[in-house]
């Protein structure tokens, strides 16, 4: 996972995850295939986690 410095670079990338049409992900050596929705949402996840964390709102994520 990236970890970001600043909140624009991890919404940023985010939305580029998003706006992005035929995501493919590797499942080999030299070997890909389409993204998954769940994969998606992992992708945009772990940013969305940064954004949290650069904010001081873990909270929002994290199990009591």
């Amino acid at each position: 996972m990236t970890e970001f410095e600043n909140v624009r670079d991890a919404l940023k990338e985010a939305i580029e995850i998003a706006d992005t049409k035929g995501i493919k992900t590797k499942v080999g050596k030299n070997e890909y295939h389409p993204a998954t929705v769940e994969e998606v949402q992992e992708m945009l996840s772990e940013h969305l986690y940064n954004i949290a964390d650069l904010l001081g709102m873990s909270d929002l994520y994290l199990d009591d």
